[in-house]
C-alpha cells in the first residue's frame, strides 16, 4: 500500500511540473500574441492591377493606421477615421505623438499632410540607395504607442491611440528588410 502511495505522489509531482512548464511557456510566448495587432495586407491600386503591400493595424475603436511604400519609394503612414460619417476638419492635419517624444502634424521636410474627408496621410521619407532618413519612421517602428489628435468637421476634438508592438516587423516586410533606417 505504501508503494502505491509513493507512486501516486511521484505521478502527481510530475503532472504538476508539466502543468507549471505549460503555464510558463504560455506566459513566455504571450507577448508574441500581442504582436499580431499589426498585419500585412494588400491594397489594389486604382487604375491598375498592381497591389501594394501595407502594414496595417486597427485599434479597439475602429480607427486604422497603415505604413506602406508607394511606387516611387516614398514611405507613408495613413491614419483613417473609424466611420464614413466622421470627417476631418478642412485644412487641419491630425497631430501624432510617439511615446513622449516625437510630436508632428507634418510630413517629411515639414510638408503638409495629404488629407481627404476620412483619412490623412503623412510622407515619412524617401528611400534612396536602400537608405531612408526619417525620425518619424524610426519612432513608429521602435516606439510603444502613437497617439493621434484631430478635429472633426463638426468642431469636436478627438484622440485615439495605437500600439506599436509588432509595427517594425510588419513595416520592414512591406518597405524591405534590406532598407537601412536612419533617424
Amino acid at each position: 500500500m505504501n508503494i502505491k502511495l509513493i507512486h501516486m505522489k511521484e505521478y502527481n509531482i510530475k503532472k504538476g511540473s508539466y502543468l507549471q512548464i505549460s503555464i510558463l511557456l504560455v506566459l513566455l510566448f504571450s507577448p508574441s500574441i500581442s504582436m499580431g495587432q499589426w498585419h500585412i495586407i494588400s491594397h489594389e491600386n486604382l487604375g491598375s492591377e498592381e497591389k501594394t503591400k501595407v502594414a496595417y493595424t486597427e485599434n479597439k475603436n475602429g480607427y486604422s493606421l497603415e505604413i506602406y511604400k508607394d511606387s516611387v519609394g516614398s514611405v507613408r503612414a495613413r491614419f483613417t477615421l473609424n466611420s464614413k460619417l466622421n470627417l476631418f476638419s478642412e485644412n487641419i492635419c491630425p497631430t501624432y505623438q510617439v511615446d513622449l517624444t516625437l510630436i508632428k502634424n507634418t510630413s517629411f521636410n515639414d510638408a503638409p499632410c495629404i488629407s481627404k474627408s476620412n483619412w490623412s496621410e503623412f510622407i515619412l521619407g524617401y528611400i534612396t540607395n536602400k537608405n531612408i532618413t526619417s525620425l518619424s519612421l524610426d519612432a513608429l517602428l521602435n516606439g510603444n504607442v502613437v497617439i493621434f489628435r484631430f478635429v472633426l468637421d463638426n468642431g469636436n476634438y478627438k484622440e485615439t491611440s495605437f500600439s506599436l508592438t509588432g509595427s517594425k516587423r510588419a513595416a520592414l516586410n512591406v518597405i524591405g528588410k534590406d532598407i537601412k533606417i536612419n533617424p
